[in-house]
């Protein structure tokens, strides 16, 4: 009889418990991004916070990317994801994926799957792009999922420490209001910076009431700037005519093609730099060549005391800190590289690169959109500002860039590569 009541009641226990689980309802966010070899953030954040230990977190996941690089493109190699929760800037806790080998990669394919407490992190790819060489662009969907019983309790918690995140998100908003009415671009994606860094609206009354507002800001702005309005054409068509003999030479301007504009001149010429700098930089490049990085490192620390202004060593070790993911390293050399040669196009677009994974893309496109304007007829300039402007997420000024670069040449491959891209995205 005992064993019977025992039994019974043991039964009952495993049915509430069943019961509970089966009638917990469980919540979801959703986020996706699409990876490729050109720069892209190496990290995102979902766009409300979770509950987790008892309080309200941001989720974010770090990008573990892995490259083949051939000339200027890429395929991957693997690709990794980091999931952490955030107690402001400070990470809690994270758990990391297992790297997933491009060559097995399929569309439809789990790619990551982990856990962190009760908050279940999953990663499905859903596009795939590939050439003769590999997945060339990667589309994943990322899933959080919690139990939404939770949150009530944990947003109580929180509210009292959103405020420390909203005078943050106030500051950035500041930025944005104070740059310029012609970089609509720039203000729009230093607006964008402040909602992320902001508490999520439904924390309170007052942060539901700045989200409202920068939103109405960027609304504003996405609406009424030209920047964002399709490209017009506001010059006349150019008109090839017949010249006297002999023919005049005439300058170029703005609405006259212009096919490859002539490098400006290095304030230091190659003949200037010291025999043993050039030695040290040649070392530098063959001791990165056999992935000796320390060493190449020191060479090329010696070159640049003996030679600060050496063009090409600034040039490497931008390059070298960009293989390594020191983007602020990065950024610092290639404009010191810039500062002598502003009109360098590939370098240009690497240095928003650099600025761009350390979220100063906004501040990028500002210096890139003045060294255009001192030099309007040069093209590469121009497709790169637009080039930046589409990583940047501006994809109607990126669109108005490219368009006007193919009125003046048609048959710029090039500007016409980035404008599909940038219609199969600006629909």
């Amino acid at each position: 009889m005992m064993k019977s009541l025992k039994l019974c009641v043991l039964f009952v226990f495993i049915a509430l418990v069943s019961a509970s689980a089966l009638f917990a309802e469980t919540a979801e966010l959703t986020l996706e991004r699409m990876f490729s070899y050109d720069p892209h953030p190496g990290s995102a954040i979902f766009a409300e916070k979770v509950p987790f230990n008892g309080k309200m977190h941001d989720f974010e996941i770090v990008f573990v990317e892995e490259w083949k690089v051939s000339g200027e493109n890429g395929t991957l190699k693997q690709i990794a994801f980091k999931i952490q929760a955030l107690d402001g800037s400070n990470v809690v806790a994270s758990s990391e994926t297992i790297p997933a080998d491009a060559a097995k990669i399929s569309k439809g394919q789990q790619i990551g799957n982990v856990k962190i407490g009760d908050v279940g992190f999953a990663a499905n790819v859903t596009d795939i792009a590939k050439n003769k060489g590999g997945i060339t662009d990667l589309t994943v969907s990322f899933k959080l999922t919690y139990d939404k019983a939770t949150i009530e309790s944990a947003q109580k918690q929180s509210e009292k420490r959103s405020a420390s995140g909203l005078d943050f998100a106030r500051q950035l908003a500041s930025r944005a209001a104070a740059m310029p009415e012609d970089k609509p671009a720039a203000k729009v994606s230093m607006y964008k910076r402040a909602l992320m860094a902001a508490p999520a609206a439904e924390t309170s009354a007052e942060a539901s009431a700045f989200h409202n507002e920068i939103n109405a800001a960027i609304n504003g702005l996405e609406k009424s700037s030209p920047a964002f309005a399709p490209f017009k054409q506001t010059e006349p068509a150019f008109v090839t005519t017949a010249q006297p003999e002999p023919p005049a030479v005439v300058e170029p301007d703005d609405t006259t093609p212009v096919t490859e504009p002539a490098p400006q001149a290095a304030p230091v010429r190659k003949a200037d730099i010291p025999a043993e700098a050039v030695a040290l930089y040649k070392e530098a490049r063959s001791m990165f060549a056999q992935d000796k990085g320390p060493e190449g490192r020191e060479a090329l620390r010696k070159a640049l005391e003996m030679a600060p202004a050496y063009y090409d060593a600034l040039q490497l070790l931008g390059d070298n800190a960009s293989e390594n993911r020191r983007w602020a390293r990065a950024k610092d050399a290639y404009k010191q590289a810039l500062d002598l040669r502003e009109r360098d196009a590939e370098t240009l677009l690497k240095y928003f690169k650099a600025c761009y994974y350390i979220g100063e893309g906004a501040e990028a496109i500002l210096y890139l959109e003045q060294v255009r304007s001192k030099y309007p007829a040069e093209r590469r300039i121009q497709l790169t500002v637009a080039e930046a402007n589409f990583q940047l997420g501006d994809l109607p000024a990126a669109k108005a860039l490219c368009e006007e670069l193919l009125l003046k040449d048609p048959d710029d491959s090039r500007a016409n590569d980035l404008l599909q891209r940038v219609n199969r995205l600006h629909k």
